[in-house]
């Protein structure tokens, strides 16, 4: 984190500084049930929700009152927001499955529409205009062309979802050219990444107007100082970064706990306004481990490590990162929190009120009986592109959706990370 602000620093004390911002972001969301729920309500809702054969069987109903469950957010990703090109492509291959099993078509089309893809490379489109407009001209020439260049690891076990945002880029936008290149094929000994005079970005000789990190968001990412210097080179150049470094550096957990408190999220929407309420009601409640950051008092943060050691199984230990499979639960929380402490370690974890997701039957392809039908919870993600300009928003819009299943014994659900699978809503 430290070497993300000083990069920070050294870019906004130049002459130039891109003010263009590219967010393809993704909000993560799990459908929460009340540990109190009345159980006749739990039964009713279990009839028309634990199982898609049986939700087929009633008509949709967008007014239905689902007293006692509620979407509360995870997290939120702004880079490298994965699964957009899987998660387009595997509605299709989920109708098919419907199909095979006797669904109807009237049932087969309650599996919605996903563009995430198609929307991304939209946005990035829009992003390359824009730069264009901006930095196109240069006293040392003028472009009316300038690429999309897709930064990502060199041993990418994701590569597929990375292909699909390529393939919906070219395919929409052929006039745009897209290059693929990691951190190693930047390094300086190469002699491939130049900056000219006023700081446009030039890789292979080829003008880049968006640069979009699909790698970069963890410390192993960037094992050397060649590494750092080809993150400070980009981030210093006036392409427009997805995301910039000001986006890293507000992505992360201490951020989401400050705006969960009604006080902060104030800060930057009117509470008068329902959309006020509606976000504030879908977040779970974090907390620091100190008090010097002015969201919690001692006493409180006292009380919060007090309860994660007598109910450790109301909390999870998040760390300030991104990737999956880093959250300590019960027993290990325990463990990592008494250690931290210890340590004085009160700043790189944060505390979050544990979620109680709704609980389907479903069918898993990667369990080792395919066929057996087991207990499974979800997590929705919405994606979001975001186009910003100081306090001028260019681009908002809500981009498609991604599903992900995890066996209910799982704590962690990352398909990456190797804990959940990719799946699709059923609309009821």
């Amino acid at each position: 984190m430290q070497r993300l602000w000083d990069i920070y620093n050294r870019v906004r004390q130049q002459d130039r500084m891109q003010d263009i911002f590219l967010g393809l972001n993704r909000s993560d969301y799990m459908l929460h049930q009340d540990p109190d729920m009345d159980p006749q309500l739990k039964e009713s809702i279990d009839e028309r929700l634990r199982r898609t054969d049986q939700s087929a069987q009633f008509h949709v109903n967008p007014h239905s009152d689902w007293q006692g469950l509620v979407l509360r957010q995870v997290e939120f990703n702004l880079m490298a927001s994965s699964f957009c090109g899987m998660s387009q492509r595997i509605v299709h291959q989920h109708r098919q499955c419907l199909s095979l099993c006797g669904f109807s078509e009237e049932s087969l089309i309650r599996v919605p529409e996903c563009n995430a893809a198609d929307n991304f490379a939209d946005a990035m489109a829009t992003a390359v205009q824009l730069y264009l407009k901006e930095c196109g001209q240069s006293s040392s020439g003028n472009s009316s062309v300038a690429a999309v260049m897709m930064v990502v690891s060199s041993a990418e076990s994701n590569a597929y979802d990375q292909a699909a945002v390529f393939a919906s880029l070219v395919s929409r936008h052929p006039h745009i050219p897209v290059m693929i290149r990691t951190f190693e094929d930047l390094h300086a000994t190469t002699g491939r990444l130049k900056l000219d005079e006023d700081l446009r970005l030039f890789v292979d000789g080829r003008h880049v107007g968006v640069v979009y990190f699909r790698f970069g968001y963890v410390p192993d990412h960037f094992p050397n100082e060649e590494t750092w210097d080809v993150k400070y080179q980009l981030e210093r150049s006036m392409a427009i970064k997805c995301p910039c470094i000001q986006y890293m550096l507000a992505n992360t957990k201490l951020v989401q706990a400050a705006l969960s408190k009604p006080s902060e999220l104030a800060k930057f929407i009117d509470p008068s306004k329902p959309s006020y309420s509606h976000i504030l009601s879908t977040f779970a409640k974090q907390f620091t481990l100190t008090d010097s950051f002015g969201l919690f008092d001692q006493e409180e943060v006292d009380q919060v490590i007090k309860n994660c050691r007598s109910d450790p199984h109301l909390y999870v230990l998040k760390p300030q990162r991104e990737g999956g499979g880093n959250n300590y639960f019960d027993g290990e929380l325990v463990t990592k929190l008494n250690s931290l402490l210890e340590q004085g370690d009160h700043f790189s974890y944060v505390i979050m009120e544990r979620l109680f997701p709704f609980v389907v039957e479903n069918f898993i392809l990667t369990s080792p009986d395919p066929t057996k039908r087991r207990e499974m919870v979800s997590e929705l993600g919405i994606f979001g592109a975001f186009i910003g300009r100081g306090d001028t928003v260019l681009l908002n819009e809500q981009s498609g959706h991604l599903l992900r299943t995890k066996l209910l014994q799982s704590n962690e659900g990352g398909i990456a990370a190797g804990y959940g699978c990719l799946d699709s809503p059923f609309l009821v």
